[in-house]
């Protein structure tokens, strides 16, 4: 009968809700990553189109 109420409190509302938080939280990070990278790639792109004034 243990093994039925570790089942029943890992379904609970608040388990639920910290499951949801923390893949939003890695979420977060890994489009914070995916922007970082991305603009440091155009700023470098950007730096390579610049000419210098003739």
């Amino acid at each position: 009968m243990s093994g039925a109420s570790s089942v029943q409190s890992t379904t609970t509302p608040e388990n639920a809700i910290q499951q949801m938080e923390a893949a939003f939280n890695r979420a977060i990070v890994k489009s914070a990553e995916i922007t970082t990278k991305t603009t440091e790639k155009k700023v470098s792109l950007d730096a390579a189109k610049q000419r210098p004034n003739a």
